[in-house]
This record gives structure tokens, C-alpha cells and sequence, in this order.
């Protein structure tokens, strides 16, 4: 496989070198915890696909912030900055794919006139960037990377050409599937509504799945299948994620509060367990991230006087 870049971690191939059309790069990493947020960028000419296997991830395009989860897709147009607008890129398995968008009248993933014509079309002009995708997809990258491990020949390279165009088909399905929202869609919505802020307003609490399940009124493994389902993550890795987001918040805010106070006032342990949970969602422990609030706030307060 020609890769930019390989390791235990992360995977990147690239598509250009390979002699694939109008493709650039494919990409798939798998992180057991947090690392560094991805910076704001943009890729001219170029429209990037997400697909969330597991995990959760927060992007931002436009100055609007998105919460991928596992089974989302999340779409960058061409020549959009975007970044994980200072989150870390998160615990998870995350793949993607960057497309450059021909110019007019050249053939596009073998396909040529009309053909390329209508294909561009509904790629650029996807009814939404953030929806639900499916097996099918997951499927289709792992099939791709696949296909780049042998050397290529005349005939694998068609391979990866068909298998591409499959895969977009896939994602213009699925996206137009979402944008069609039902009746039961809204009323799942609804709900996970309602179990997002059960969750909130009692984070400082001892939530178990038993508790969750027995507020909505349904037994603990529905609840576990259908959380996980509309989610992408579990409901107690849900739980913690959004407890470390409360204590950072909390940490910027009162800088004074002593760090093991806020873990027990989580509904933590201890706080060697607080710090071991902070670190493996933010990339850092509490006391390096408060330390580094207190240099950012120390630094703007000398711009400012």
C-alpha cells in the first residue's frame, strides 16, 4: 500500500499517487483516547467525507459547531475552513475521503459527459453535510483500503474506481434519506432530547443505566440497543464525556476551585480516576489544562493593558 502514512493508529493512502481519478486521499485512524484538535483549514477545489465508525466527534464549519457521532457522516464542501474548533480529535475509529471536484467537462471516477455532469451535481449539492450513514459505507472504505494493499494493476485501479463511485452513491442515498425526515424520526429525536437533558441536569449525580432506562420508561438493554444506535457511543461513555465537558468548563471559570473538589462534585471516585478519565478525553490532565486556561488568560490580559 503507498501511504503518506502508516502506523498502529492511523492509516492514510494516497489515492493521486495510485493513479485514481479525481481522488486525493483516504484516510482511517483509531485512537484510544484524546489527541491534539485539529486546526482550522480548507482544501481548494477539494470535497472531504466523514464517516464516524465509533466514538464521537465535535467539527466546525462556518463558525457552527457539529457532534458526529458513530454512524454519522459529516461533509466539507470545497474551499470551507473547518476544525474540531479547539476540541481534541477524539476516542474513536474515524474515516475519511478527499475528492477533488473536476473542471468542467473532464471525466470524473471513469465517468464522462452527462454522466460526470449529474454525479458532480448531487455531490455538491447534498441536501445536508451532518446525517446518519450506514453499513454500507464502513463497508465501502474497508473494501478501498483493501483493494490499495496489492500492487496496482490496470485492473485494480478500475477495482478502486468502481468501488469509489459506490461508495459516493452510498452517501448520496443516505443523505437524501435524512433530509426526508418521518414522523418516528422526529419522535425518536424528541426523546433523545429528553435523555440528553435528563443527563445534564443531573451529572453531578450517581446515573447508571438502570436509572436512565427506568426515567423513559424502558428496560436497561432497549435502552442500552437505542441510545448506542442514535448515539454512536454508549450511554456511559456519553455520561463521562460530558462530565469532563463540565469540569472544563468549570476549570476555565473558576480557576480557584481545587481539582479534586470538582471531581467528587462529578460524581467521581477519586481524583486519580477523575484525572485518568480527563486525560483520556481531553488529551491532558486537569492541572495541565488548568495551568494552560491560566497562561491564556494571563497572556490576553497583557495584550489587553
Amino acid at each position: 500500500m503507498k501511504a503518506v502514512g502508516t502506523d498502529l493508529e492511523r492509516s492514510i493512502v494516497n489515492l493521486k499517487e495510485l493513479g485514481i481519478q479525481s481522488a486525493v486521499l483516504l484516510g482511517k485512524y483509531v485512537y484510544n483516547g484524546a489527541r491534539s484538535h485539529l486546526q482550522t483549514h480548507a482544501h481548494e477545489h477539494i470535497i472531504e467525507f466523514v464517516y464516524c465508525d465509533n466514538g464521537a466527534q465535535v467539527y466546525e464549519v462556518n463558525q457552527q459547531q457539529y457532534e458526529v457521532h458513530g454512524g454519522d457522516v459529516f461533509v466539507t464542501f470545497p474551499g470551507e475552513p473547518h476544525s474540531s474548533a479547539n476540541h481534541p480529535e477524539a476516542k474513536g475509529a474515524i474515516y475519511w475521503l478527499q475528492i477533488r471536484i473536476p473542471e468542467s467537462g473532464a471525466e470524473f471516477l471513469g465517468y464522462a459527459g452527462l454522466n460526470a455532469q449529474a454525479f458532480l451535481g448531487k455531490l455538491l449539492s447534498l441536501p445536508c453535510r451532518h446525517f446518519k450513514g450506514n453499513a454500507l459505507i464502513k463497508n465501502g472504505f474497508e473494501q478501498i483500503f483493501q483493494l490499495c494493499q496489492s500492487p496496482m494493476s490496470p485492473y485494480s485501479v478500475l477495482s478502486v474506481h468502481v468501488q469509489l463511485a459506490r461508495l459516493l452513491q452510498c452517501i448520496i442515498e443516505c443523505a437524501a434519506a435524512a433530509a426526508e425526515v418521518t414522523g418516528a424520526a422526529a419522535g425518536d429525536d424528541l426523546r433523545l432530547e429528553r435523555v440528553k437533558k435528563y443527563i445534564d441536569d443531573h451529572l453531578k449525580s450517581d446515573l447508571s443505566i438502570q436509572i436512565l432506562a427506568d426515567h423513559h420508561h424502558i428496560s436497561e438493554s432497549h435502552f442500552k440497543k437505542w441510545f448506542k444506535e442514535h448515539i454512536g457511543i454508549t450511554p456511559m461513555d456519553y455520561i463521562q464525556r460530558k462530565r469532563i465537558e463540565k469540569a472544563k468548563k468549570t476549570l476555565c471559570e473558576k480557576t480557584d476551585r481545587r481539582i479534586a473538589d470538582i471531581a467528587f462534585e462529578l460524581n467521581f471516585s477519586s481524583s486519580q480516576y477523575f484525572t485518568t478519565v480527563f486525560k483520556k478525553y481531553a488529551g491532558i490532565t486537569p492541572l495541565e489544562y488548568k495551568r494552560l486556561t491560566l497562561a491564556e488568560r494571563n497572556f490576553d490580559s497583557r495584550l489587553k493593558s
